[in-house]
């Protein structure tokens, strides 16, 4: 199974947003990891029977949508947590934590046509916890899909996102799910 998961909780009591042509500016964490997850769920691209998509909450505070999902978590599932990133990249996304070799492999070769860095680590500079510290403890197949934000801590102020960025992130997310047979031969 693939589990895609993206926080729908936030630390704004208020929230704002702009649109303009290419750029949405606001209060993003982590609404727009919602919406690039919902794009890719109402495409009908997803292949359902091996995709769980889950909005979860408390990761603001203490992971506990995220403990839940994980419960039913299997060892050879692959996870993949959707969120924002202040990870400066000139890329259209960035992958964070890709340190297992079957995970960097398929990333690599399923998604060679996008436009994205990928590290082992975690180089956002605001923040390098989230609900994949919850999920690797059951599988060790995991990695953080980031939707790139500049401006500021994008936990306390408006912060500008590509809506390219969005768009690449949901085909990716697409791209990866119809490609799901041949993760399971590289686990396999």
């Amino acid at each position: 199974m693939i589990l895609i998961s993206a926080h729908s909780d936030t630390n704004f009591k208020h929230v704002s947003l702009k649109s303009d042509k290419d750029h949405y500016t606001g209060h993003l964490d982590n609404f727009v990891g919602v919406f690039a997850v919902m794009k890719s769920y109402f495409s009908g691209e997803i292949n359902f029977p091996f995709v769980r998509v889950e909005l979860t909450y408390g990761e603001e505070t203490d992971f506990a949508g995220a403990i839940e999902v994980a419960n039913d978590l299997k060892e050879s599932d692959l996870v993949i947590v959707v969120d924002v990133t202040g990870t400066m990249t000139n890329k259209d996304f960035v992958i964070e934590k890709a340190n297992n070799s079957i995970v960097k492999e398929f990333i690599s070769d399923t998604l060679k046509d996008f436009s994205y860095d990928m590290y082992e680590g975690c180089p956002d500079p605001i923040s390098d916890i989230d609900e994949i510290e919850i999920y690797k403890t059951k599988s060790p197949y995991y990695f953080f899909l980031g939707i790139p934000c500049t401006g500021g801590d994008y936990n306390s102020v408006d912060v500008s996102c590509k809506k390219s960025s969005i768009e690449e992130v949901s085909r990716a997310l697409n791209v990866i799910c119809r490609h799901y047979g041949k993760f399971q031969e590289l686990v396999a």
